[in-house]
């Protein structure tokens, strides 16, 4: 049997710097270099200026980064300035330059088996517009030729709290097309991440902004290694990438977002209390409690595994008490996988708790008056009707992402408040 191999595909400016950190930073044999970067500007794939101090500190991060632009940046579309923060005109780019974009995808050369993680943040116009509209080609009419490949999981960045009404207008546009393109399910999974919270939980302060830009990828660039790890290393009880959307896809139910805990100590902490430090990380702003699923992932050193300190049965055992704590329903959830991973090279352990199922209230709260404002202020009407926003397009995503909290809330709601009782449960199965 195959392993798995992975590939990137990064739709926009702020996703192409996190997918080029990520390719520089970890030479993962699941990946190798099918890593790709879109963008409907030249002048948008250029993460030279962010990335100039770590460039100073490494020449063969630069070399890396002269490689990709080479051979893996696609530049779609026939807008002369890119997209322009409008994800219509993102959205119109992809479909009528998808010809374009297919045959970079193809030169990735993955099979029906293997898996796309796309990224883009949610904000902006290229990678928000044209991301979803490519997952919902290449999953079900990919063309030319080219398998479809259904494993293709999305990870979605919000924008910055202080951004403007527009970047929480499209990430709420963005969202409901990932969830759902033309009423049906888009993403396998889709993994969201929210740029304040990140910074918020690495406690950056107030240093450099391009310096705490690079710290806020790097922690993102960790989840995607943590979510990629099972199909790297040595591990106890593989979470398959299967195990990571089938079930949720047969609940409805596909949001998720990573937790992390990295570079704990072996022998000062014990699994318990990393686990418990990872559940207070979680990348996007929520009540844990209201998640009903997790997927918890640990690497740990390969000497501790062997001599059995560190074992999978011990990870389950733990991970199914953290879940009763905290997951909803007091019972740990509907849906629960571990993963213990091994690494020769490593010396602590990280831990990644990936949540999902949970309520997407506190994210909506941060996002729905911007949205508003600037929704409230469209007229529907444009010179450019390539670029126009559609009231009329607008409500209906509106309604498609309205109509898929509802279904998490329910499924929340019936975990926490529709408890049954087993004596009843059981006569109604025709014990006395």
């Amino acid at each position: 049997m195959q392993a798995t191999r992975w590939g990137i595909i990064a739709s926009g400016q702020g996703a192409n710097r996190i997918a080029f950190l990520y390719y520089a930073k970890y030479k993962n044999p699941s990946i190798g270099d099918r890593v790709l970067l879109l963008n409907t500007t030249p002048a948008d794939v250029k993460p030279e200026k962010p990335l100039e101090h770590i460039f100073a500190q490494s020449p063969e991060l630069r070399e890396k980064y002269e490689k990709i632009k080479r051979e893996r940046v696609c530049i779609f579309g026939r807008a002369p300035s890119g997209a322009g923060n409008n994800w219509v005109l993102g959205e119109r780019e992809a479909i009528e330059d998808y010809e374009n974009i297919r045959r970079y995808i193809a030169s990735l050369r993955l099979r029906s088996s293997d898996v796309l993680l796309g990224i883009a943040t949610l904000g902006g116009g290229t990678g928000n517009g044209s991301l979803p509209y490519i997952i919902h080609r290449v999953r079900r009419n990919p063309g030319f030729g080219m398998e479809r490949i259904n494993n293709f999981i999305a990870l979605g960045i919000f924008p910055y709290d202080f951004e403007a009404p527009q970047r929480h207008f499209n990430a709420i546009c963005g969202l409901s097309r990932l969830l759902r393109y033309n009423g049906e399910q888009n993403a396998a999974l889709v993994i969201l991440v929210d740029n304040s919270q990140v910074e918020h939980i690495l406690d950056l302060g107030r240093g450099q902004k391009e310096e705490r830009y690079q710290r806020i990828n790097e922690e993102i660039i960790r989840a995607i290694h943590m979510l990629i790890a099972p199909s790297t290393y040595a591990s106890k009880a593989t979470i398959d990438i299967a195990d990571y959307y089938q079930l949720p896809s047969n609940l409805g139910t596909i949001h998720f977002t990573p937790c992390l805990s990295l570079g704990n100590d072996p022998d000062v902490l014990s699994l318990d209390a990393i686990l418990e430090s990872a559940s207070n990380n979680a990348m996007v702003p929520l009540d844990k409690g209201t998640a009903t699923m997790a997927y918890i992932i640990v690497i740990a050193p390969e000497e501790k595994v062997l001599k059995g300190e560190i074992t999978q049965e011990d990870l389950e055992d733990i991970s199914r008490e953290w879940a009763v704590k905290h997951l909803a329903g007091g019972r740990g959830g509907i849906l629960r996988y571990t993963s213990l991973i091994t690494s020769p090279e490593s010396k602590s352990v990280d831990a990644m708790i990936l949540l999902g199922g949970f309520s997407l209230r506190r994210i909506m709260e941060k996002c729905l008056e911007k949205y508003y404002d600037f929704k409230d202020s469209l007229s529907g009407e444009s010179s450019d009707e390539r670029s126009r926003i559609e009231l009329a397009k607008v409500e209906k995503l509106e309604k498609q992402l309205k109509d898929y909290i509802a279904l998490t809330e329910e499924k929340i709601a019936r975990l926490e408040g529709k408890r049954r009782k087993a004596k009843a449960e059981l006569r109604k199965w025709g014990f006395s």
